[in-house]
């Protein structure tokens, strides 16, 4: 059982308000209600997911997540990837009204950077591609000992995330990947997602050095090896299965909800249609 003491302690000392974390997420719901939320219909749905994407967002680089990612645990580390990849792109894309979209596309140069950047074969490299380069031990030890570096990580995630997804949940009817082809992207990511977090699971502890020994400055290690458990093989076996089942898990919904949407006729027949 937990030790209370030390849960609170977790809970009350944990969070980091960094300033450019709050104010970039301020600036962009700002951003937000004053050009896209003000000429929105009555349904509020779009806004409701973009502003659910940020709170999980500012959640996730500022809650005790990220002080368990950084210091103590590469499963609490997997789970902010993952958020940031996997969760936040979806919800904002999904925020974007159809409108907007169509809107910022007729500027010739924003069109042509979306027509290259989000081809399938680039934006499933690049989503990818990212994530397994990133999980690499000398790429990922190397991020956790550089601020510079890590802040670079995260941002890589975050923007490759909403690439990736663009070509899925685009609100531009015209620019999405056909259903066959969507879910032959879907399912490539959901196995090269797998096969990462398999890879993790059954590998040798001491992958990530970091978190063998970590320096216990908020006096938590106990409740992390005692009372939860955790030690560094079970910690990198927690973080593989993350990677593995979870993740997929999220890809196979955008394969569920593609099946779904095609079967009921959400997809309207338009040549400019992207395909693999």
């Amino acid at each position: 059982m937990s030790d209370p003491h030390l849960v609170r302690s977790l809970l009350r000392n944990g969070w980091d308000w960094q300033p450019s974390v709050v104010i970039g997420c301020v600036a962009l719901v700002v951003a937000y209600l004053v050009f896209v939320d003000r000429r929105a219909s009555a349904r509020r749905g779009p806004t409701a997911f973009f502003l659910a994407g940020i709170v999980i967002l500012l959640l996730d680089l500022v809650s005790p997540i990220d002080l368990l990612g950084d210091q103590y645990l590469f499963s609490a580390h997997i789970v902010q990837h993952f958020v940031l990849a996997l969760i936040v792109p979806p919800l904002l894309i999904l925020g974007i009204p159809q409108w907007f979209a169509e809107v910022a596309l007729k500027r010739p140069a924003l069109a042509r950077f979306e027509h290259e950047i989000a081809r399938p074969p680039v934006s499933w490299l690049l989503g990818v591609g990212v994530m397994i380069f990133w999980h690499i031990p000398t790429c990922f030890n190397s991020a956790l000992a550089n601020e510079g570096l890590h802040i670079i990580q995260h941002l890589s995630f975050l923007v490759t995330g909403v690439i990736f997804w663009w070509p899925v949940l685009t609100p531009v009817e015209s620019h999405r990947i056909a259903p066959l082809g969507a879910i032959s992207y879907l399912f490539g990511a959901c196995l090269s997602c797998s096969l990462l977090g398999a890879t993790l699971t059954f590998a040798h502890p001491g992958l990530y050095p970091a978190y063998i020994a970590p320096d216990d400055r908020f006096g938590i290690l106990p409740l992390i090896r005692d009372d939860w458990g955790l030690d560094p093989q079970n910690d990198q076996q927690l973080g593989g299965l993350l990677m593995w089942i979870p993740g997929c898990f999220v890809y196979l919904t955008g394969i569920l909800a593609t099946v779904a949407r095609w079967y009921e006729g959400g997809y309207e027949e338009a040549p400019a249609r992207r395909t693999l």
